[in-house]
């Protein structure tokens, strides 16, 4: 038996739904670490208004403002190091 969760929105999300979503967040968070090893800054995984996820870097964007904020569902630090 499936349950049926609401989001803020008040839609319906359907099991094949949450599914769907947690693999591309999934894919987010892996794309952000992969990235996190060339880089000095942090990366973050923002969710989308749309409840799609990009990934953000503040390399290139400086600090997130604060709507960009409210919206990141993971952070990793740049593990790139220059002192050898």
């Amino acid at each position: 038996m499936y349950r049926t969760i609401h989001n803020a929105d008040h839609k319906v999300l359907t099991h094949d739904m949450i599914q769907a979503r947690s693999l591309c967040l999934d894919e987010k968070i892996m794309e952000a670490e992969r990235r996190s090893y060339h880089t000095f800054f942090d990366v973050h995984v923002i969710e989308n208004s749309d409840y799609t996820y990009s990934v953000f870097e503040e390399g290139d964007y400086g600090n997130l403002p604060n709507h960009l904020i409210d919206s990141v569902v993971y952070t990793t630090v740049g593990k790139m190091d220059d002192e050898y």
